[in-house]
């Protein structure tokens, strides 16, 4: 690693180690991982179907639409700091809510999507802004281990609710996920989240005022580079967003038990944290298309080695192959959009580059469920998934040379 990298990691490791952690409490996180837990009780408390409960994520990823550029404003407009402190009270505040709900879906859908709007300044907008202004040398890198919260995330946030369920039932899970948000992330952002800008240049200024080489917002959508990295983003969560919440499901229709299939989602979740250290690393090293495109082609081929008939230890390569692409997915965007389209108005156009995340892992799920509705089998949906794949490795090789270096 050169004398630079270093030292940028030896400023700002406090911050990578933050980020990760302040990410399971996070509105992408929080509700997705958690709401498994408090399905079953949910359902016998009030009745609801299973698809009334799982339509929750709808709204609160969904409404990332709005949430990302929300979050992007709030970064130039507040700072980064008051952004993600303002996002994680805004989300604590929602969980919390849920724990007074009566019975009618339309509260259930009301405090979800409040999640992603009150929690959008402690959303991956602001952490990834907060990574990428402190790196350069080593930015992939550093991106890739920071983001690796969204899968440690998967760890924590079940087992909260889990333990407040036992507490006190599907109420004390809501409380105990709220808690957690401001009792444990919170005080650690306030001790932990800088006052000021990262970079040398920016070290005696305030947070907002210090500018950045890049392109302004306006520049980055009438480019191409912008719609590339976006189609890639949609593609690639379309894909990964339909696959998660079916790879079990699909693992059984396939001939596996329930515990062989909830096995091989170990796997899956530890090659998730796994993707996005190694390709972080590369990425520091190659060209970040090409590595993408490294990534996303076998588990393109993994997507059609689901479909046949395989032993265990074969199915689960094909699962970590999987998870590889779905771990490097959200540190590839972060990283992409500041190398091509730079750090001037980064938060503004990352923002507008989340509405790619938000439509596709909001459309995914339910379009995943329509499909095997229609066809009987996990066949289509998986081979759609493959042609998705490939087109986004496409979409990134299309980008080019970096524009340092035209």
């Amino acid at each position: 690693m050169p004398a630079s990298a270093r030292g940028e990691w030896g400023r700002n490791w406090p911050l990578v180690i933050l980020t990760a952690l302040a990410l399971t409490s996070s509105p992408a996180t929080l509700p997705v991982y958690s709401i498994g837990v408090l399905t079953e009780p949910l359902q016998a408390e009030f009745g609801w179907s299973r698809a009334t409960i799982q339509a929750a994520i709808t709204f609160s990823t969904g409404l990332g639409l709005f949430g990302g550029p929300l979050g992007g404003w709030m970064i130039e407009r507040f700072g980064v700091r008051k952004s993600i402190l303002g996002g994680i009270v805004g989300l604590s505040a929602s969980v919390l809510a849920c724990a007074a709900m009566t019975g009618s879906a339309w509260q259930l859908y009301l405090f979800y999507a409040a999640m992603a709007l009150l929690g959008a300044g402690a959303g991956a907008v602001s952490w990834t802004f907060l990574i990428a202004d402190r790196f350069i040398r080593s930015r992939g890198l550093a991106l890739g281990v920071a983001l690796s919260g969204t899968g440690l995330a998967a760890v924590v946030a079940p087992r909260v609710a889990t333990a407040g369920l036992a507490w006190g039932g599907w109420q004390g899970a809501y409380l105990f996920l709220a808690g957690y948000g401001v009792l444990m992330i919170l005080p650690l952002c306030l001790l932990g989240l800088p006052r000021r800008r990262g970079q040398p240049e920016a070290q005696n200024l305030p947070e907002v005022a210090a500018p950045r080489l890049g392109l302004t917002l306006g520049e980055a959508v009438r480019g191409y580079r912008f719609w590339l990295i976006g189609v890639a983003t949609f593609c690639i969560y379309v894909a990964v967003g339909g696959l998660i919440p079916n790879m079990v499901p699909a693992l059984t229709d396939s001939g596996l038990s329930q515990s062989e299939a909830v096995s091989i989602m170990g796997f899956f979740g530890l090659s998730i944290i796994a993707g996005r250290i190694l390709v972080g690393f590369l990425v520091d090293i190659y060209w970040a298309p090409l590595v993408a495109a490294a990534v996303l082609i076998p588990a393109a081929i993994a997507c059609f080695m689901i479909q046949q008939p395989m032993g265990f230890l074969a199915y689960a390569t094909a699962a970590m192959v999987i998870g590889m692409a779905t771990g490097m997915e959200f540190d590839m965007l972060g990283f992409l959009a500041a190398r091509y389209l730079g750090l001037a108005y980064f938060a503004r156009i990352y923002g507008r580059l989340y509405i790619f995340v938000a439509l596709g892992a909001g459309l995914a799920p339910p379009a995943f469920g329509f499909a095997y509705d229609t066809f009987g089998n996990y066949a289509w949906p998986l081979t759609i998934s493959a042609g998705l794949l490939v087109l986004g490795a496409t979409c990134f090789l299309a980008l080019g040379r970096y524009p340092t270096e035209e």
